[in-house]
């Protein structure tokens, strides 16, 4: 299977087609000068932001690429966690479940976790 230039295509295109995906990962990756850590644990994918405010700023920035991102892990059955120290503050992929405050924010397919988000801004997790 040929790969293109656009990744979400070509995860989209094997999860579809493929076999099952696997996903191992540790690595950094700095996405609009926010500085990532993407690791994998079990079933999960974990992308540690450094702050809540980093998090908004992402989202903001990335905002476009939600609905995507969530049809391709969805696809391939992954769940991807964005967290703030121990705070799982956000959902993409098969296991989010969107609620009202996603619908506020406008974020589609996103989960956001409100209860995670506040202790991670009193920066209680």
């Amino acid at each position: 299977m040929a790969a293109s230039g656009d990744l979400f295509a070509t995860v989209e295109t094997v999860a579809r087609h493929g076999p099952d995906l696997s996903v191992t990962a540790n690595l950094s990756v700095t996405v609009n000068d926010i500085d990532l850590a993407i690791s994998t644990v079990e079933d999960r994918i974990r992308i540690q932001v450094p702050s809540v405010w980093a998090g908004f700023r992402l989202l903001r920035s990335e905002r476009n690429r939600l609905s995507r991102l969530s049809r391709v892990l969805s696809a391939a059955d992954l769940t991807a966690e964005v967290r703030v120290g121990s705070a799982v503050i956000a959902i993409a992929g098969a296991d989010a479940v969107p609620g009202r405050l996603s619908d506020r924010l406008a974020v589609g397919p996103l989960e956001v976790r409100l209860r995670a988000l506040v202790l991670a801004i009193l920066r209680l997790r």
